[in-house]
């Protein structure tokens, strides 16, 4: 398992789910973007809990082991979509120009 350090707490959570919030933080720091993860944790009694950190460019997240013998919290939907979401960041994307202007087409010019 790793653990999560964000601002001033942590969050125990599985390796594949740190390395997915990680990857996506680095991506959005990237591109000045920003949004809310939610994920599962590991709770000090065992139980699975629940954290939700906001990250981005001024974000100062970081991972370490942590050997444990409680079982890793598994979500591969979040872990699908945290590699999506990381793969679509900085990807262009169509800009409308908020004046109506349209632009002529190539064959428009002489």
């Amino acid at each position: 398992m790793r653990r999560l350090y964000y601002a001033s707490g942590s969050f125990l959570t599985s390796d594949v789910i740190a390395k997915a919030v990680l990857d996506y933080a680095d991506a959005l720091a990237r591109t000045n973007g920003s949004d809310v993860v939610a994920f599962p944790t590991v709770l000090d009694d065992g139980l699975v809990g629940s954290a939700s950190v906001l990250i981005g460019p001024a974000s100062q997240i970081a991972s370490a082991v942590e050997p444990s013998e409680l079982e890793e919290p598994i979500d591969s939907a979040l872990v699908t979509e945290l590699v999506r979401k990381t793969q679509l960041v900085g990807v262009p994307r169509p800009v409308v120009q908020p004046d109506g202007t349209e632009f002529a087409l190539d064959d428009e010019f002489e």
